[in-house]
């Protein structure tokens, strides 16, 4: 009975071993056009892989935004354990918030040594990117000139932020913490992690153009994803083109997807329906 039993478990094991070396399989949306082809395989190594968690932070500054981040945090931090469980990096990026975590193993893995002079040089420095040369021409889907809270009357502006909200975990013997995007970028070419997938806050702000957002890791060169349903917009319903604050949202991933790059669902981790808020009522959601 006891052979049986330790035969099972050395099959269990083998299986588990199988499965984290196997590759992601990505079912990436793609719509950009013939000037910024961003090439996704639909299969990825994910020893070659890195997940970057953008600007989840514990609070911000408008309640809708806290909100909406506190929603979608549970099934973000499901799509992490997964994929680390895989084999994939993650990388959390909480911007503005690196003092809280200066005593963290995860933080100081990546805080030092990591400096890459040929991609400091893409970068241009620690720079956001507001535009690829593909976006010139094309118009942006949404106006965001009041800063996007949604909330009425509108919250005032200011930094509320201090850390990354805490329901998303954090291994420290395997996670990075850094919200550099040299330092990313410089770990990733080390270690020859060439494919990323970006989610969190805000898509038509950080997450496209923070110095380690979707934009710039297309003037790296890297393989990159935007996870649509783990993220969210910084948009008033009120303002052009006056739709709701989710169909606002796919406004931004359409541009993004046409423009600069592919993107993918929860789905390709989880096996489950993508994530969906629970305010967003409409009743087709590609």
């Amino acid at each position: 009975m006891k052979r049986h039993a330790n035969t099972a478990l050395a099959l269990f094991a083998v299986a588990v071993s199988a499965q984290a070396a196997a590759d992601l399989e990505l079912n990436p949306r793609n719509k950009v056009v013939e000037t910024t082809e961003n090439q996704c395989a639909s299969q990825w190594k994910p020893q070659e892989t890195a997940i970057i968690v953008c600007d989840m932070w514990n609070q911000h500054w408008c309640k809708g935004a806290t909100a909406r981040v506190a929603e979608m945090a549970p099934t973000m931090n499901k799509v992490l354990a997964i994929a680390r469980e895989r084999g994939v990096t993650i990388i959390h990026a909480p911007s503005e918030c690196m003092d809280f975590y200066k005593d963290s193993p995860a933080r100081k893995r990546i805080q030092t040594g990591y400096d890459d002079p040929e991609v400091r040089a893409i970068l241009g420095g620690e720079k956001w990117c507001g535009g690829l040369p593909s976006e010139d021409d094309a118009k942006w889907p949404i106006d965001q000139g009041d800063g996007g809270c949604d909330c009425e009357p509108q919250c005032k502006q200011g930094r509320a932020w201090s850390r990354q909200v805490e329901i998303l975990e954090i291994d420290e013997e395997k996670d990075l913490i850094s919200d550099s995007g040299i330092a990313i970028a410089s770990y990733m070419k080390a270690k020859g992690i060439t494919n990323v997938i970006v989610m969190g806050v805000h898509l038509n702000m950080c997450v496209s153009g923070r110095p380690f957002g979707l934009r710039q890791q297309v003037r790296l060169g890297n393989n990159v994803v935007l996870m649509r349903d783990l993220t969210d917009t910084m948009y008033n319903s009120r303002k052009w083109p006056k739709v709701s604050h989710f169909r606002g949202t796919d406004r931004v991933i359409d541009h993004l997807e046409k423009y600069v790059c592919p993107s993918i669902t929860s789905s390709d981790f989880t096996g489950e329906p993508p994530f969906r808020f629970k305010d967003d009522t409409h009743i087709i959601r590609k």
